[in-house]
């Protein structure tokens, strides 16, 4: 049996090191470098410290899979090879090309390193303060040890819960695992359920404690314990219905838990503020910035379905309707108050029409023109959608529909209320997913498609364990796509078209 060396590094200097094959023992290397970082408690609450913005910064990176989601999605559409995102939309799809010599290898394989380096340092820290006992007490005598103990178990839900949303499976290490024992890499299903424990944690720490974060650890908002707890909760909530494959998977979800973390969620958006030095967001960026991605056809459609869903051919430029740029009924309103409509379109066309599109995102122009402005990752709208979904699958339709009426489906959209109808309820809640939660945060648009059967076919459900990973633990090449894996569990079978 070939072993695992998990090299428990922090801060920028992290390496998860796997050898062997998928049985794998670890093995803490007692890095004296670890031993000085974490010699007295601030020093551990230091850490602690970053870790809500290294989690930010990981998962709204260009570095992490977000953009080649987002246009893998038909959420959004670029032609152009960066961020792997014209590999992953090219019609018909093709395999995601697995093997460390990929130049785009990175966007599956940077983020799996670093959700892995954060889980490290979230259960470091938990070690220190669960098995060695130690107390964090501030300058002025506060017990600061609930507070650090909630941020790690919360950091380490959210590092190991999008692994498991992510990849296909993964090392499940907490800070109760034997280091000295061999680990097998669990399914994603397992994951997020590890990971959710996690979450558990935070949460009841925050119910049981009163405390509120330092300002500097999360800019713009006042972070006491119960909103911390209502951040874990919509995280859970999160991470059990955005982890389904399939439709059939979704249907299985334990949607009563679902409802529980949601109706204890998010009343705020979580949206940190940001300063273009530690905080800021590439992956919203890219999303939107001039000559960069524009919003695929399939949401304009959504929007105003006078537009084509699908840019085809030459000629469907020369036959667009005028935008609506004043209310008008059966029109989201949101598509002149958060998309901006183009008189021209920068894709190559010999990469494709399917790529064209005449709207942009233009809600984050204010964050282009200043970088300073509150971004969000989770919002209250986002967690009402968890709330109406549980709600669905519990058949309560008349709540279903008076959260969803409640909410930014007519207060933003002026759409008409939704019946009380599980069909048309459930088109509801895709069409906000789409559309108010349009690139909020890593994956949504991607994981929603993804759990109604609606990517295109032939799109990988989820990404393997990096290749380069794979080539290190001498571990089987594997990957996922057209004839790669299980149709349905790991490539898509369905479409929306």
């Amino acid at each position: 049996m070939k072993t695992i060396k998990y090299f428990l590094l922090f801060s920028t200097l992290v390496t998860l090191l796997i050898s062997g094959c998928e049985s794998l023992e670890v093995k803490n290397t007692n890095d004296p470098d670890f031993e000085t970082a974490f010699s007295n408690p601030s020093d551990v609450k230091g850490v602690a410290s970053s870790l809500i913005n290294g989690w930010f910064q990981r998962t709204q990176s260009t570095e992490s899979p977000g953009l080649m989601f987002w246009v893998g999605a038909d959420a959004g559409t670029c032609s152009w090879g960066n961020f792997a995102m014209r590999d992953f939309s090219y019609e018909p799809r093709i395999a995601w090309d697995n093997t460390a010599a990929y130049p785009n290898a990175a966007y599956g394989e940077t983020l799996y390193k670093e959700l892995y380096a954060l889980l490290s340092s979230s259960n470091e820290i938990l070690v220190k303060i669960e098995v060695g006992d130690m107390d964090i007490i501030s300058d002025t005598g506060t017990d600061e040890t609930p507070m650090v103990a909630a941020v790690s178990h919360l950091v380490q839900g959210l590092s190991l819960g999008y692994i498991g949303l992510i990849y296909d499976k993964a090392f499940i290490v907490v800070e109760t695992t034997d280091l000295t024992q061999t680990l097998e890499t669990s399914p994603f299903q397992d994951v997020i359920q590890a990971a959710v424990g996690c979450l558990d944690k935070c949460i009841a720490l925050c119910g049981s404690n009163t405390f509120t974060l330092p300002s500097d650890w999360v800019p713009g908002l006042t972070l006491t314990n119960a909103k911390l707890g209502e951040l874990a909760n919509t995280a859970a909530a999160v991470l059990l219905s955005y982890a389904p494959r399939n439709k059939t998977q979704d249907n299985a979800v334990d949607w009563a838990k679902v409802g529980a973390y949601a109706n204890k969620g998010l009343t705020y958006d979580f949206a940190p503020e940001m300063d273009d030095i530690s905080w800021y967001t590439t992956y919203q960026t890219y999303s939107v910035y001039g000559g960069w991605g524009q919003t695929d056809m399939r949401l304009v459609n959504m929007m105003d379905p006078r537009f084509p869903s699908r840019w085809t051919d030459a000629g469907t430029w020369t036959t667009l309707p005028t935008p609506t740029t004043t209310h008008t009924a059966g029109i989201d309103d949101r598509i002149f108050t958060d998309f901006q409509f183009l008189q021209s379109c920068p894709f190559r066309v010999e990469r494709g029409y399917y790529h064209f599109s005449c709207y942009r995102f233009s809600k984050w122009d204010d964050y282009l023109n200043t970088w300073t402005t509150a971004q969000p990752c989770f919002t209250k709208a986002e967690n009402d959608m968890l709330k109406a979904e549980a709600l669905l699958h519990q058949n309560n339709l008349p709540g279903a529909a008076a959260i969803i009426n409640a909410g930014t489906r007519v207060t933003r959209g002026g759409l008409a209320p939704v019946a009380a109808t599980a069909a048309d309820i459930e088109k509801a809640i895709f069409h906000e997913r789409n559309i108010e939660l349009h690139t909020s945060g890593l994956g949504i648009e991607f994981f929603t498609m993804r759990k109604a059967n609606k990517l295109q076919s032939g799109t990988p459900l989820h990404l393997p364990i990096p290749g380069q990973q794979l080539d290190v633990n001498i571990m089987e090449y594997y990957t996922f796509g057209p004839g790669n894996g299980v149709a349905g569990e790991d490539y898509s079978n369905g479409g929306w078209f």
